[in-house]
């Protein structure tokens, strides 16, 4: 199976899991990191969404390189680290931002919400970039990605704290 089909099948996978996910949203608990934001019932919605995101992320298979660094990579390892980034980042991380984005508009804290969207976007196709990067072999770009995707997760945060739904920053975090 190509790399595209397995991305696609994880990705309805997840999209159904998500799915389930909001449907029992309501009953669910409230974050101690939750402040103000998007209102009660759309952060509930939002924080299952980021929950499943960061169960798949934990599920991920053990990243394949050893001694790989990413800001000064060694390009002969790039075929490995492309498959994995394909593989086990790059449908978390496209299920996130899809669960996300199809809970819509919410009542409030919209300007919030949209930074925050606009993050995962961002973060979504720097790991693009980087799989990108490594097939190409383009050492400078992967790691101008690495270090754009470090640089993104301070944004990520600011915007989920005033979104009202901090915990979904803990997805993109180390």
């Amino acid at each position: 199976m190509s790399v595209e089909g397995r991305i696609r099948g994880r990705i309805s996978g997840l999209t159904a899991i998500c799915f389930c996910l909001l449907l029992l949203a309501g009953c669910g608990g409230k974050s101690d990191k939750r402040t103000t934001g998007v209102g009660d019932e759309f952060t509930s919605k939002a924080l299952a969404v980021c929950e499943a995101a960061l169960e798949d992320k934990h599920g991920w298979q053990p990243f394949p390189v050893a001694d790989f660094d990413p800001s000064d990579p060694d390009p002969s390892k790039f075929p490995e680290v492309s498959t994995w980034l394909a593989d086990e980042v790059a449908p978390t991380f496209h299920m996130w931002l899809s669960g996300l984005q199809a809970l819509g508009t919410p009542p409030s804290a919209q300007e919030e919400w949209n930074a925050m969207l606009a993050a995962i976007r961002t973060i979504d196709q720097l790991n693009s970039d980087q799989i990108t990067a490594a097939d190409k072999r383009d050492a400078g770009a992967f790691a101008a990605a690495t270090s754009a995707l470090r640089s993104i997760q301070y944004e990520l945060v600011s915007a989920s704290e005033k979104a009202g739904v901090a915990d979904c920053a803990d997805v993109h975090a180390a």
